[in-house]
């Protein structure tokens, strides 16, 4: 625990003796080159335990460091998606990758193989198959 420090106040030249006082100051201090402009509060309402209070905050260049990394992964997941669907729709093995190709083929592709179970469908059916409800669908 932080030893007691003197705080002076406007309305007395006497010295009074805060740990409180000096335990914020102190917090304060170390915050005070990774703080941003924007004010923290530090409440139960926010869900942390007391250690939160001592987490510093991020400054403006972590922040935008951040970000830039969580966009990045996100256009590579993306790019991923894409690329797992030129491998898997025929027709699109050694293209360009024009996204919006591998989307149309993709589409197209998709009620096809929906148009080939329907008349799988109506094959087994007229075969005298019978096929669930929960298979039609």
């Amino acid at each position: 625990m932080p030893s007691a420090q003197p705080i002076l106040t406007s309305n007395s030249s006497e010295p009074s003796y805060s740990p409180i006082a000096a335990s914020a100051s102190t917090n304060a201090d170390d915050r005070h080159d990774r703080s941003s402009s924007t004010p923290t509060i530090n409440s139960s309402r926010q869900g942390g335990s007391g250690g939160d209070r001592d987490k510093p905050r991020l400054t403006e260049q972590e922040k935008k460091n951040n970000h830039i990394a969580s966009e990045q992964k996100r256009r590579a997941a993306i790019r991923e998606g894409f690329d797992r669907l030129t491998e898997l729709v025929p027709g699109l093995e050694g293209q360009g990758r024009s996204e919006s190709i591998v989307l149309r083929k993709t589409v197209d592709f998709i009620h096809l193989k929906i148009q080939e179970r329907k008349d799988l469908i109506a094959e087994i059916e007229r075969r005298g198959g019978r096929i669930s409800e929960d298979m039609r669908t």
